[in-house]
């Protein structure tokens, strides 16, 4: 079945979570970056969203770029002074404990960390404060406790950037770097040997190490198999970096990088930007179609993959029940779904120091457009010619449309119209409305 080998693939949404394309490809794990979840608001939709898939079979692993310090991407959590401050001090346990604790419970179940390139005097900016150090030993120590932290909470660790960003002096979202004092036995690429038991991931690096190999690390057999599987008995999984990156996706096709991703020992591409590269995706399964790559071959890397992954998804998350309460507590009288009704939205105000309506509505329209990306929304327009939502806080004005549904969200009014009570002005209750005007729930 042409859908199994979606667990060939890891992707990333830069803007908007769309679930039709989890859907579509079945991808192992899907990676969440700022712009999908601005606030915990937003990230409380996006994971309950991800976790409505589970509910119905999916299993995915869902990560984050989260390393600490110069690379924060998830709300609600404490900023860590970064990894060379931790390296300097020590707490790198305490910090991958806490990581892990916050992670689970705001439904991560992986993040791409840790970091062990090591600082180098000409490192790029890139690796800049993401390294711990320029001391391997302090490197390696921080990163095994790191790791040793997550574990605790069942988070998968990813090693990164394998065999070592740290060398190079470009960066590698940009340009094509490379190395030319890089060796077999270089202490960068030790580290990755001294840490593989620990992890079932190691991300690649873009990177051409010329007294190595003369083909990218990523696309490399030499480096993917011959010192990694083999040289090191390393038995976990190997992810790319992002494909589109210009290090790599300037220098080959789409066609290339997969062909040789695969055979030289790769087992998971990540596309960090699917939406803008599904050329990508469809040259992947073109080539399963036309049998140009070993079916068989793939289909051992997918068994391994689903045993790998099954270790760290859980069908739910500790959080999730809050959206749950959300989801019960609402009373309606609604004869029938909307399609593509308009919408009629209040400005909101609190109404004491006590009152959050104006934060908790925020991101009602941006909300509103995710889920109905048809329908128009006014602010101030009370004659409609068909079906209008009228979400209301404090006044209920006169309006003229076919049909009205109310949606009190602070003070309910006796009507005999179709409403939605939700007891609520939270944005996680507004996404439940919005997904009973769909029909979901009705009965």
């Amino acid at each position: 079945m042409l859908d199994d080998f979606g667990n060939l693939l890891f992707i990333g949404f830069q803007q908007s979570l769309n679930t039709e394309i989890i859907k579509k490809y079945n991808p192992t794990g899907v990676i969440l970056y700022p712009k999908n979840m601005e606030d915990v608001y937003l990230l409380q939709i996006i994971m309950e969203k991800l976790y409505t898939l589970m509910d119905h079979g999916y299993r995915f692993l869902i990560s984050s770029d989260h390393e600490g310090g110069q690379l924060e991407t998830i709300p609600n959590i404490f900023p860590s002074p970064g990894n060379l401050a931790i390296g300097k001090v020590g707490r790198a346990y305490s910090y991958g404990e806490y990581l892990g604790k916050m992670l689970k419970m705001h439904g991560f179940n992986m993040v791409f960390a840790p970091v062990v390139d090591v600082k180098h005097p000409n490192s790029s900016h890139v690796t800049g404060f993401r390294a711990y150090s320029s001391d391997h030993k302090i490197v390696e120590k921080s990163a095994k406790e790191f790791i040793l932290g997550l574990k605790k909470h069942k988070i998968a660790a990813t090693l990164k950037h394998f065999p070592g960003h740290g060398k190079a002096i470009e960066d590698s979202h940009f340009t094509l770097p490379v190395v030319k004092d890089f060796v077999e036995n270089d202490n960068d690429i030790l580290i990755f040997k001294n840490l593989s038991k620990e992890v079932d991931f190691i991300m690649t690096a873009h990177i051409l190490y010329p007294k190595i190999d003369n083909v990218i690390a990523t696309l490399s057999k030499k480096f993917l198999t011959n010192i990694l599987k083999e040289k090191y008995k390393y038995n976990g999984l190997i992810i790319s970096d992002a494909l589109e990156m210009k290090a790599l996706y300037d220098n080959y096709s789409p066609k290339e990088i997969i062909k040789k991703f695969f055979e030289s020992g790769g087992d998971i591409l990540l596309i960090g930007d699917i939406e803008k590269h599904f050329e990508i995706v469809n040259t992947f399964y073109s080539m399963i179609k036309n049998k140009e790559l070993d079916v068989d071959f793939l289909k051992e890397k997918i068994s391994k993959i689903k045993k790998i992954k099954e270790k760290y998804i859980e069908p739910t998350y500790y959080a999730r029940f809050l959206s749950d309460i959300a989801k019960k507590a609402i009373e309606y009288n609604l004869k029938s779904p909307t399609k593509n009704p308009d919408f009629l939205i209040p400005t909101p105000k609190n109404l004491s120091l006590a009152d959050t309506s104006e934060k908790d509505l925020k991101h009602l329209k941006l909300l509103i457009k995710t889920e109905f990306p048809k329908s128009k929304i006014f602010e101030k327009k009370y004659e409609f010619e068909d079906t209008v939502v009228y979400f209301v806080l404090d006044k209920v004005k006169k309006i003229r449309a076919k049909r009205v549904v109310y949606v009190f969200l602070r003070k309910f009014f006796n009507t005999t119209n179709e409403y939605i009570l939700p007891y609520s002005s939270k944005l996680i209750s507004i996404y439940h409305v919005l997904q009973l005007l769909k029909g979901e729930g009705l009965t």
